[in-house]
This record gives structure tokens, sequence and C-alpha cells, in this order.
């Protein structure tokens, strides 16, 4: 079934509507408009009787003008018949000639009165003989009286004529004639005006209906758009009409309501999700971190374990060997033994770290003796891979924060240092006084570490050099937990680090906070 517009609907209606009152309208005026209209012209030919019949027995010859009054509203003639006489004539200058039945001869009479002179004929309506027979003394009968009576002349032109004659007293009456316009004829031009104005009015009512549906269309096709935009979670668009009907802005409001809580509704299910996703992506950063825990620890302790048994078999199994062999073998065992037990210590203080169970020892100290210590600890690595180390430090330099763990963060700097820096390269120690801080700066020439991994080089057993970049000698070896020990500590201490590639080489700096 094909579907209709509303717009078409509200025009066909409204044209369907014109349509059948103007039909209605035309058959009413055909069928009932003559029965009504002799109705009213009859009673107010009777009531014109009564009030001019009223106006003569009061006051006679005097009423007269108010007689006239009522003929001029009325539009009747009137004549008053007093004993015979007229009295009284709506035409007092029109002559009423009557003929003689007794031959072709006629004669005059002369009709005395106080208003008309009129000679009779015979060939007259009606009402006028009715007149002439009360001029010559008749007396109408009881039935005659107050009684509208039709009829038509006789002379061929056809003119229909509605007569009353009532008495006012004894031997006086009053007659009173309307001639009827012919009202078929009238009616039928009424009937035309209402086809024609009809049409006109269809033609005006069909165009106000398009234009009305459109205006009344518009804002539902807004509110269909506004429907369809928040289909795809679009609630930027807004009802903003004004001057709408009430049901139209009703529908409006609702539907505003409806996509702000929509929106509400759908941000905070995004809120949701994107923290759903962030404990997911966490959960899965933790699990990855656990492997590669597990697979870095297995890795760093395999390594020594290895050489730790097979310097131990060797030393058991080998005969006759020499002191300085068995030194040697001895010493490598140590050698190995405390590097796991330095790894054992750093998992064992990032473990306390990241469960929050290291507590520092706050103090005021001076870091100018922490860096001398460290400058004697580092003299020996230094010497042996020929790399030179300038200082660039502070006269004095009174520091807040726990020494210890200070010691610890400045020797996984220059561990990091020397291990890439390449031999007969450069390392620069700086130290700069800031408003609440002092910034130190570790500079260690050798290759840039790539932007992409300036925030991974804090994680625990993360190495770029592994797969991307350093390839220098290395003193200190190293597990991949010296930075990330560094972060937590910093971060622990409420102090800023980071790293910044230079042009010739990378700078890892930290804060520590000036003494209280």
């Amino acid at each position: 079934m094909r579907k209709v517009s509303l717009r078409a609907k509200v025009a066909g209606g409204l044209g369907a509507f014109t349509f059948a009152f103007v039909l209605t309208l035309v058959l009413a005026i055909g069928l009932g408009f003559e029965p009504i209209y002799y109705s009213i012209q009859k009673h107010n030919m009777v009531t014109a009787a009564k009030n001019i019949s009223k106006i003569y027995s009061a006051k006679g010859a005097i009423g007269f003008t108010e007689i006239d009054d009522i003929i001029s509203s009325f539009g009747a003639d009137v004549f008053i018949v007093d004993q015979g006489i007229l009295a009284y004539s709506s035409r007092p200058n029109q002559a009423i000639v009557l003929d003689d039945p007794a031959g072709p001869d006629y004669r005059a009479e002369t009709l005395q009165g106080r208003r008309a002179v009129a000679t009779v004929r015979t060939n007259v309506p009606q009402h006028i003989r009715g007149v002439v027979s009360l001029l010559k003394g008749y007396e109408p009968s009881a039935e005659d009286l107050d009684k509208v009576m039709y009829y038509a002349d006789s002379g061929g032109e056809h003119i229909r004529f509605f007569s009353l004659v009532s008495r006012i007293s004894d031997h006086t009456y009053v007659t009173i004639s309307q001639p009827l316009a012919p009202l078929q004829e009238n009616v039928k031009i009424v009937q035309r005006f209402i086809v024609v104005f009809g049409c006109v009015w269809m033609a005006l009512a069909l165009w106000g209906a398009l234009k009305a549906s459109q205006r009344l269309t518009e804002p539902l096709y807004e509110l269909k758009e506004i429907a369809m935009d928040m289909a795809q979670l679009n609630f930027s668009r807004k009802w903003s009409r004004a001057g709408m009907s009430d049901e139209i802005n009703m529908v409006g409001e609702s539907l505003n309501t409806l996509s702000d809580k929509l929106n509400t509704a759908l941000e905070a299910l995004q809120q949701s999700n994107t923290a759903l996703q962030e404990q997911l992506d966490k959960a899965n950063e933790i699990e990855y971190m656990r492997k590669s825990f597990i697979s870095a620890v297995s890795h760093e302790l395999k390594t020594p374990l290895a050489i730790i048994q097979g310097y131990a078999e060797a030393l058991e199994n080998l005969q006759n060997v020499s002191a300085e062999t068995r030194e040697y073998y001895c010493f490598v065992i140590r050698s190995e033994t405390r590097k796991m037990d330095g790894l054992v210590k750093d998992i064992l203080n990032l473990s306390r770290l990241e469960a929050g169970r290291l507590h520092l020892e706050l103090t005021n100290f001076d870091f100018v003796a922490l860096i001398e210590e460290t400058k004697i600890r580092f003299q020996a690595p230094a010497e042996e891979k020929k790399i030179r180390i300038v200082w660039n430090m502070l006269a004095e330099m009174p520091a807040y924060g726990d020494p210890g763990r200070y010691d610890i963060i400045l020797n996984n700097f220059l561990s990091n240092a020397v291990d890439y820096t390449p031999v007969n390269g450069t390392i620069r120690i700086t130290a700069k006084a800031e408003e609440d801080d002092y910034l130190i700066e570790v500079f260690n020439e050798g290759k840039q570490i790539p932007e992409e991994y300036h925030q991974r080089i804090w994680e625990p057993f993360y190495k770029v050099d592994s797969s991307h970049t350093r390839d220098a000698k290395r003193m200190f070896g190293g597990h991949g937990l010296g930075l990330g020990i560094v972060s937590s500590l910093l971060t622990l201490h409420g102090q800023k680090y980071g790293v910044r590639n230079e042009k010739d080489g990378v700078t890892l700096w930290f804060t520590v906070a000036r003494a209280k």
C-alpha cells in the first residue's frame, strides 16, 4: 500500500470538507430556503398588521407617521379602509380604475380619503380588488381575516403576492400586500454564487492547507533528523524551535531530555569501558611483566649458576692443579656469587618499593661528600676503560633525603654511564642549583636512545642495548633493574627524573631536594 504523507492528508481532508460543505449549502438553499423565507414573511406581515391596528386604534390619523415607518422597514402596500372610506394608503398618488361590468364604458368613482384619490378598474391585482370591495361596504368573513393569502396576478406579469386583511374595529380594516420577487431565480443566483465562491474557497483552502501542513511537517522532519542523529550516537543536535504548538514542543523537549540522558549514560559507559580497558591493559602488562621478570631472573641466574657449577666441578675433578689455578677458580665462583647476591638484593629492594614497604630515613646531609665517595668508587673502572670523568659540582650542596638511597641512585647512574660510554669516551656530571632543588645531570658519550624508549628504560629488566643501540664494552654487566630501582626511589622521594638525547650522547638527570 502506498504511503500518503501528512501534508497530502491534510490538504485532501480540507478539500473534501470544503466540497461537502459547499454541496450541502447548495442543497440546503435549493430545498429549504423557500419555505423558511415564506414562513418568515408571513410572520412579519401578521406582526405588522397587529402593530398598525394598535397605532390606528390608539391615535387615528395622528399615527400615520409611525405607520409610514413600519411600512418603510417592511416594504409592503398598506391600505386602511374606515367606514368605506380610504383613510390611509401607502401609494397616495396611484390611480385605481374599475371597469363597469354592465358595458364597455366605465364610470369613475371618486374615493375620498385622507391620503388617496383613486379610480378603480377590474384588471388589477386581487388585493386591490379587496380594497375596492371594502370601499363598497363588503365585510370579510371571520375565516378570511388575519390569514396570509398567496396568489399570482392574472396580468401576465407572473408576479406573486402575499395578502392579509385584518380587522381594526367595526367596519375598519387594514389590508397588507407584499409582492414576492421571483424567488426561484434568486435561489439559482445564490446557488451559482455559492458554487463559484466554493471553488475559489477550495483553491485557497488547498493552498492554505499545503502551507499549513508544510509548517506542521517541517518540525516533524527536524525531529526525525534529530532522532536519526541519536541513532548514530550523535547527541549534539537539539530541538530549539520556538513558536511551535505545545504538542510539538513537548515532543521536542522530551527528545532533548532523552538525548541528554542517553549522552550521559553513553559517557558513563565509555568511562567505564575506558577504566575497564585500562584495568585490562594493566593486567596484561602485569602478566607480561611477570613473565618477563621470571624470564629475566631465570636468565640472570642461569649464567652465574652455570659458571659456579662448572668451576666447582672442575675443582672437584681436577687433580694436581696448581694453587694459582685453584685460587682463580675460587675467585670466579666468588665473583659470580656476588653477582647473584646483588641481583637477589635488587629484586628484594624493587619488591619492597613496589609494595610500599621500603621506608626512607629522611635527613639533612652533605651531597658533596656523597659525590666524593662516588668519585673514589668509580675511579678504577673509568681508568680501566680509559674514560674521562668530568665533575662540575657546586662547592656546597646541603641536601635533604635518605643519603643511603641517594648513594644507590648515584651508583646506578654512574654504572649505567660507564657501561654505555665507548672506550676513550667522556662522562660529565653537572650540578645546578634551582629554586628548591639541585639538578644533577649525568652525560655520557655514545649512541642516542630512540625517543620511543625514553619511558621504557625506567622499567625493570628493560634493556635498550639488547636489540637496538649500544654495543660498548660493559664494566658492570647489569640485569636491567638499576634504572627501575632509581625510578622508584626518586618517586618515593617526590623528585623528578628523565632522559634526553644530546648531539653526541645521552643525558640522564634527576633532582635532589635542598636541605630544610
